[in-house]
């Protein structure tokens, strides 16, 4: 009777398979886990998502202002009232605290159109002030964007004017800009400050300001496209209703 044949195991053979075994299941739990964590990390950071300083602002006019209206969606005020700034200008500084309850008061109006339109021109040398302070502005539009009221971007922009630094100094720091956005209401725009999100749309924006030939400094006042230099509060309110006839 033929002997059957006996297959001997090599017990370090085996020993080396459940190894590698081992090996590739811990392997493919690490790859879950920072699949895992990489998600969580996407998506807690999805209200402060960034671009690298190329996104394009949606919070903005066809002409890069951040508008305040009493206007109903959807209709054309009469009265449009531009003010060109750079929250660095000392000079926008003073037209902020002569006229700036009169622009609130005129952007209440349905009839009436107020258009901030901030441009970073005032940068000298290493200073970052001008564009860093509209960048985060805009951060603080495009938050504010989804409900379609400004009145908490209107609140960082006087705050921005209120506690403005000395022109050509270094301007405020990033977590300087995002306390004040949280003092405005406005939470959620860290990263996009920090990232500086619309870099690249302030540069160009600030170019195309520059090269118009109205274009003589800041702040720089139009009402329906054409210049006016009130001297007052009450003659700008008088030039507006004038225009919104």
């Amino acid at each position: 009777m033929a002997q059957k044949n006996r297959t001997v195991i090599d017990p370090r053979q085996a020993e080396r398979r459940r190894s590698l075994i081992y090996k590739i299941l811990a392997a493919v739990v690490l790859v879950i886990i920072a699949v895992g964590v990489t998600f969580w990390a996407i998506n807690s950071n999805k209200e402060d998502s960034a671009t690298g300083g190329s996104a394009t602002p949606t919070g903005v006019t066809e002409n890069g202002a951040i508008r305040l209206t009493g206007a109903p969606a959807g209709t054309a005020p009469k009265a449009v009232l531009t003010v060109v700034e750079d929250f660095q200008c000392p000079a926008c500084g003073a037209f902020e605290q002569q006229f700036g309850q009169t622009l609130v008061e005129l952007g209440k109006r349905p009839d009436v159109a107020v258009d901030y339109r901030p441009i970073a021109f005032l940068d000298r040398g290493q200073t970052e002030y001008s564009a860093n302070a509209m960048n985060a502005s805009l951060c603080v539009a495009e938050a504010l964007d989804k409900t379609g009221d400004k009145a908490d971007w209107l609140k960082f922009h006087n705050l921005l004017f209120a506690e403005q630094r000395a022109e050509g100094g270094p301007g405020f720091t990033d977590s300087e800009l995002n306390s004040m956005a949280g003092k405005a209401g406005v939470q959620g725009v860290k990263q996009c400050i920090t990232d500086k999100q619309f870099g690249k749309w302030v540069a160009d924006q600030t170019s195309e300001v520059m090269k118009d030939p109205g274009f003589k400094g800041t702040p720089w006042v139009q009402l329906n496209g054409k210049t006016i230099n009130p001297q007052s509060p009450t003659e700008l309110t008088d030039l507006v209703n004038a225009a919104a006839k």
